[in-house]
Formats: structure tokens, sequence, C-alpha cells
């Protein structure tokens, strides 16, 4: 049993890493955040012309990379998680009895289908980007005390991407700026990961990833949209102190 639970956690990071290579190389649009359209511009056609380009949205650039320090996070995660999946399906981390396996799995899983029905079904989207962001909490503190770099890390960037998603797709109807967006995903973001390191322990690379994140998106959006860098910014500092922290 607990070979054919190894066998299915290497097939999920398989599958997780798949699903990302394909959604990093699909055609992506260019950075630009472009402030709303009034509904006086718009009846009198006076669209601006930026915003007949498309524009990124903030969880795409996590998905989609806009930059080669995002890049490099997203490769970074796909090589841990192989890398980490080959190890247990050899030598497990803690034996048959591995409780950070099935969250673990399942986050893998659900991580791997949910950004590509984002455009299809909003409230399911949504639910698939807390289940990845639970089940990935869930499955870094289950491994506290493993010495295992990959479930911190995907914890981080899941905290990061998830938050961005839920973020943007609630503030869509409410019709908030990007930057606004972007505060919203970030500063609770950041906030929750302050609590969730205590709980994951002295393992870095829970802030490590989430610093690499908001790092990434301030570089991305720094020239297009000051607000949202400025954001990412101050989540950057928050991190910095919990990472101290859980070095020392």
């Amino acid at each position: 049993m607990a070979r054919a639970a190894n066998i299915l956690y290497l097939a999920s990071a398989m599958l997780f890493v798949a699903s990302g290579i394909a959604l990093a190389t699909m055609t992506r649009p260019a950075v630009q955040i472009v402030p709303p359209v009034m509904p006086e511009a718009l009846s009198h056609g006076l669209m601006p012309i930026a915003m007949a380009a498309p524009a990124a949205t903030l969880p795409q650039l996590y998905v989609q990379p806009q930059s080669l320090l995002m890049w490099a996070l997203l490769i970074a995660l796909w090589g841990l998680l192989l890398l980490d999946g080959i190890q247990q399906y050899r030598q497990p981390a803690d034996g048959p009895r591995n409780p950070a396996r099935l969250p673990l799995t399942c986050c893998l899983a659900v991580g791997a289908i949910w950004p590509w029905i984002v455009t299809v079904n909003t409230p399911v989207a949504i639910l698939g980007a807390l289940m990845m962001l639970c089940a990935a909490l869930s499955g870094a503190i289950q491994a506290r005390g493993q010495a295992r770099a990959a479930p911190g890390f995907l914890a981080g960037w899941s905290l990061a991407l998830g938050t961005a998603t839920v973020a943007t797709l609630i503030g869509a109807p409410l019709s908030l700026t990007t930057p606004q967006a972007a505060l919203l995903a970030i500063l609770p973001g950041a906030v929750i990961g302050l609590i969730a390191q205590d709980r994951i322990g002295p393992s870095i690379s829970f802030s490590l990833a989430l610093i690499w994140a908001f790092c990434a998106v301030a570089v991305s959006t720094m020239g297009s949209s000051p607000g949202v860098a400025l954001a990412a910014i101050i989540g950057i500092s928050g991190m910095g102190v919990v990472l101290v922290r859980a070095a020392t």
C-alpha cells in the first residue's frame, strides 16, 4: 500500500509539472496594468489604446512567467517536486506511515487541473485554488522534521498563487483595480505565511519560496504597475523577518 501511495505521489508530481510547463509556454500577454475604463469614455468611443492589447492578470504572473526571476522560481519548484517524488519512491522520508504524502498528492493533483478552468467556471477555480493552498500547507506542516525542501517550497508558491487567484477573481465583480487586488492578495498572504512558518518549523524553504514569488512579481510589474510592485515589496519585508526567525 505504501509503495502504491508513493507511486501515486510521483505520478501527481509529474502531472503537476507537465501541466505547469504547458501553461507557462502558452502564448501569454505582455505585462501591462491599465486603469479601468470609465463608462463615459466607452460611450464616446474613447477606449485607451493600451486597452486594445491584452493585459496579464496577477495569477498569470505566477503560472505564465513574464520575467527570468519567475521562470527560475517555477523551474526550481518543478525540479524540487520531481526529485522529491523520486526520493519518496526510492526511500520514503517517514517510512510507510507518512502523513504528508496524502495532502501533498491532493495538492499536486488539484493544482494540475484548476488553472485550466479559470475562464470556464470561476467558483470551481476559486475552490480549486483554496483546496490546493490548504493541502499544500497541511502537507508542509505534516512534513515538519523531515529533511525535505519540496513540501515547504510548494506551500510557499501555492500560498502566493492561491491568494492572488482568489483576490483577483473576487475583486473582478467589485471592480477592484489590479494594484488593489494585489494588496488584497499579498498582505493577507504575508500574514498567513507568518503564522504558517511557525507551524512548519525551522525549514526555510516555505518563506524562501514566498519571498521569491513576491520578488518576481515586483520585478515583473515594476515598470507597468508601481502599485503592484509596492504591495509585493511590503510582502517581502514581512516575510523577510519570518525567514530570519526560521533560519535562526
